[in-house]
């Protein structure tokens, strides 16, 4: 069937602790509602950035145990069909760069720097 996601912000928490949270909030929701609404934690993003209404990217953890995320992103030039593959592969290494350095800038713009003298080269 259809199914709706939703987002919610733990901030402080570990991945572990926000699969914890995530699975006390599932049940707590799929209890206080009628069925068949039924509420289950998919995955956490860790980091993450939303962009808009179904625009977002991140490091997708399928389960506490994973040992590397997956890159995910929805609705964003990485993925839109509407973009060059050369946009497509230059906007995910920086975004990429930007999620291993835990959110320093440093790495993404080194990433785009490089890429933008080999164009003018």
């Amino acid at each position: 069937g259809d199914t709706d996601s939703l987002f919610v912000r733990l901030p402080g928490r570990s991945k572990e602790e926000a699969f914890e949270e995530g699975r006390r909030i599932a049940r707590e929701v799929t209890r206080s509602n009628p069925r068949p609404v039924e509420l289950q934690i998919d995955k956490v993003y860790w980091p993450c950035c939303l962009v808009s209404k179904k625009r977002y990217v991140g490091h997708a953890w399928q389960g506490p145990g994973d040992a590397s995320p997956v890159f995910d992103a929805k609705g964003i030039e990485t993925v839109r069909r509407d973009q060059c593959a050369a946009t497509q592969r230059l906007l995910r290494g920086a975004l990429e760069a930007l999620f291993r350095s835990g959110g320093d800038l440093s790495p993404a713009k080194r990433y785009l720097q490089q890429h933008a003298a080999r164009m003018r080269a």
